[in-house]
């Protein structure tokens, strides 16, 4: 395990290097999301945490963290265990098979590479989990973002943005309405990269376009 700092040097957990560790979209979302004082938050595909890290900071209720790979589940749970402050329950499930009230908030960085289009030859060890839709495609995470989020309660993801078209179309049809989105880009192409999204279920409110963010 290697002990890393998230966002500032005054935060910080557990990775593993052989997994999934936080990247700069991570980070993205982490500055993107705003809560609110005694929600309930969900993060779908938790990892190790670490948006539940940055969750924790807020003077919310408490935090649920759903994580398929059972390393990663565990970790997320040493995380909790040693650095957070506020109630913590880590679930090691799919997301499909998670029965819950209803929450505030539901937060997630899901996989952005659909698995058709894989390349076969990639092996699908637990670091390319995190990556590539083998067990959360983007409609099952909206699908259940929807299921799981009360009536009014705010959705923030991060994903790609050549997948704009299907993150809109998938959010409409589950009730979704796009409150605030930003897009972030690379500071040497000047190219959009990731965009992201606060989306609050059953809303009727105009979308917001945040200024740029420059990775």
């Amino acid at each position: 395990m290697r002990k890393d700092y998230f966002l500032t040097k005054d935060l910080v957990l557990y990775q593993d290097p052989d997994g999934f560790c936080f990247n700069t979209d991570t980070k993205f979302l982490a500055r993107f999301m705003e809560l609110r004082k005694n929600e309930v938050v969900l993060d779908i595909g938790t990892n190790n945490g670490v948006l539940l890290l940055a969750a924790d900071q807020y003077p919310i209720q408490s935090m649920i963290g759903v994580e398929v790979l059972e390393e990663a589940a565990q970790l997320a749970q040493w995380n909790a265990d040693t650095f957070f402050s506020h109630p913590t329950t880590i679930l090691n499930q799919r997301i499909q098979d998670v029965q819950l009230d209803s929450v505030d908030v539901i937060l997630s960085n899901p996989p952005y590479f659909q698995d058709e289009a894989t390349n076969p030859q990639v092996k699908m060890n637990r670091r390319q989990m995190g990556r590539i839709e083998k067990n959360l495609t983007l409609a099952e995470l909206i699908e259940n973002a929807n299921r799981l989020l009360k009536s009014n309660g705010r959705f923030y993801f991060v994903h790609r943005c050549n997948r704009f078209n299907e993150i809109v179309q998938c959010l409409l049809a589950h009730h979704f309405c796009i409150k605030h989105l930003q897009i972030a880009y690379t500071k040497d192409k000047h190219i959009a990269k990731t965009l992201c999204i606060e989306a609050i279920k059953e809303g009727h409110c105009d979308c917001v376009v945040l200024p740029p963010y420059f990775i």
